[in-house]
């Protein structure tokens, strides 16, 4: 496979899907979703450190999630192909959760090629806390 040139444009359309179904305040609808962006087996997410693997485990821990209400303002969308078809992306922003003070934070995304679409095989997402 090759360098995938509309990398920008499935990248930025890829971020816009993710955070309006992402953002929706029903967890239920949420999880529902999100599920057919990742593969059963081979997604791998760290969500503030913690790792998981396959999309079950995965939905599990966006379920679990305490926050009722999120409002979000994404600063900065970078993409870049991969070798293999694959798209890079990362995103930097900020985000309120229900009460919560608005934090920075960034989350990156591996999106694999498969059968005509992508799936989410890699993401990592991390608050842009610092703690002295």
């Amino acid at each position: 496979m090759a360098f995938n040139p509309d990398f920008l444009s499935i990248g930025e359309a890829f971020v816009n899907h993710y955070y309006s179904t992402f953002d929706v305040q029903d967890p239920n609808a949420r999880v529902q979703g999100l599920c057919a962006l990742y593969d059963p087996e081979n997604s791998y997410m760290t969500f503030e450190g913690v790792q998981v693997k396959g999309r079950d485990l995965i939905l599990q821990k966006f379920s679990g999630l305490t926050f009722r209400e999120i409002k979000r303002a994404i600063t900065k969308t970078d993409c870049q192909p991969l070798p293999d078809g694959s798209i890079l992306v990362n995103v930097l922003g900020q985000l309120k959760t229900d009460e919560d003070p608005i934090n920075s934070y960034t989350q990156l995304f591996i999106l694999r090629p498969n059968a005509g679409s992508f799936y989410i095989s890699n993401e990592i997402f991390r608050l842009v806390l610092h703690d002295h």
